[in-house]
């Protein structure tokens, strides 16, 4: 995951460059714009309940798929009240390495697994081999066992990795919602709406006012899309300037209401007050968080009023530069990719955050990332054995990589905070 990981932070960091938010009264712009998709489009307003991501674990397990060959793929299951990973089969003296396995699937059948319920997960499957042409919603029992097919969506493509609230599912009890594309990926813009019970899908975006949109996550019963008009400077062959030239433009976030179609402009970052590159946002734990790297305040945005309140002016702007993002919130702190402080959603008081040892993989330390937030424990990358792995060439001529084994382990919120590495084992991770 180590590696996946670090690709989607990187999208991450870029989104909140580019598209960033408001500020403690809004030095943005919050504007009350609006336009509708058809309500034909949608199901009634009365129907609106809260979205809710969809993640890849719960308090009994946490789920993971590994590569068996080219085409094939593993499920494996991390018990967080055993402390044992294993492979999901009850089928004796299976090797797990072919389709009779029911833990073993062949890549577009099935994917990586959310929780939808106590009983059920789901998975979102995409387009992108050359054997698939369709993308599916399966449905599976909690063993990763018993696959049905929901819903099919013909030349179309999920995103679906669950490492934020970007890139994961969201359900409000009704229907099942999933970013993605259409026409292959990286082209259309999709909302996918999936009812399992008839199998019926609507793509939200298809008539809709606004387009060309990111999605950036969920927000109460609204979801929220980022709509860029920014241009980059010309290449100038010097790699540093380059780099640190600022872009031009506006970049507008969304609100809409999948509920009544409607749009309503939430925030607006422009080059013309420089908000565009000083401010940055992100949604973690259903939340719109918003800083500004020349002041050093940190608010968070009602998605009704659009007000902003100030949690700190006092977060060391050097903190917010280049790399600088959130990762979660953790009891009543708001937690960043280290090495930047923490701060305390209830008082607003800016604390270094004591260091867990490092991991070290890649060729450097890092430190231990959030895979699960279960509120009071957390399933964290514990520990990173290097080992050597043969593999083979295109051309069928074997060599080495050296790489690392990973594990997980549960770990107190009170410990995490603190830095006391109380690990539980709970075996190694798989992707």
């Amino acid at each position: 995951m180590k590696r996946i990981f670090s690709l989607a932070l990187v999208t991450l960091l870029l989104a909140g460059c580019a598209a960033a938010p408001a500020s403690e009264t809004s030095e943005t712009t919050s504007t009350s714009a609006t336009a509708e998709t058809p309500a034909a489009d949608t199901p009634t307003s009365g129907d609106a309940q809260s979205l809710r991501p969809l993640q890849l674990g719960d308090e009994k397990q946490y789920y993971m798929d590994e590569m068996v060959t080219g085409e094939l793929i593993r499920y494996r299951v991390a018990d967080l009240v055993n402390h044992v990973t294993e492979v999901p089969c009850n089928v004796e003296g299976c090797t797990h390495d072919s389709e009779s396995c029911p833990a073993v699937f062949r890549r577009g059948e099935c994917d990586r697994v959310f929780v939808l319920d106590d009983d059920t997960l789901v998975a979102f499957t995409n387009n992108q081999f050359p054997e698939t042409e369709d993308s599916l919603v399966v449905l599976l029992d909690r063993n990763c066992q018993n696959r049905r097919v929901a819903a099919t969506i013909p030349n179309s493509c999920f995103l679906s990795l669950g490492y934020g609230a970007s890139d994961c599912p969201y359900t409000d009890g009704q229907y099942l919602y999933c970013s993605g594309y259409k026409s292959g990926y990286g082209e259309d813009d999709a909302l996918f709406r999936i009812d399992t019970e008839s199998g019926e899908v609507t793509d939200l975006l298809e008539n809709a006012p606004v387009q060309d949109v990111q999605f950036l996550g969920a927000l109460g019963t609204q979801f929220v899309f980022s709509q860029s008009d920014v241009t980059y400077p010309e290449p100038t062959g010097d790699l540093i300037a380059d780099a640190q030239a600022a872009p031009t433009g506006t970049s507008t976030h969304w609100l809409f209401n999948p509920y009544t179609g409607e749009w309503k402009v939430f925030q607006t970052y422009t080059s013309d007050d420089g908000s565009l590159t000083r401010m940055y946002s992100i949604i973690v734990d259903g939340q719109y968080y918003q800083a500004d790297r020349e002041t050093g305040s940190i608010s968070v945005v009602n998605p009704v009023t659009g007000e902003a309140k100030l949690l700190t002016d006092q977060y060391p702007t050097d903190q917010l530069q280049d790399s600088f993002t959130i990762q979660d919130t953790v009891q009543d702190w708001l937690i960043f990719y280290a090495p930047s402080p923490m701060v305390n959603l209830q008082t607003g008081e800016v604390r270094e955050k004591p260091n867990l040892p490092d991991n070290y993989w890649n060729g450097s330390g890092h430190q231990p990332n959030i895979y699960l937030n279960l509120g009071d424990t957390l399933l964290v990358d514990c520990r990173y054995e290097p080992y050597t792995r043969t593999v083979l060439g295109t051309d069928g001529t074997p060599y080495t990589i050296d790489t690392e084994h990973e594990y997980l382990g549960l770990i107190s919120a009170e410990d995490f905070l603190n830095g006391v590495p109380n690990y539980t084992e709970v075996g190694e991770y798989t992707t």
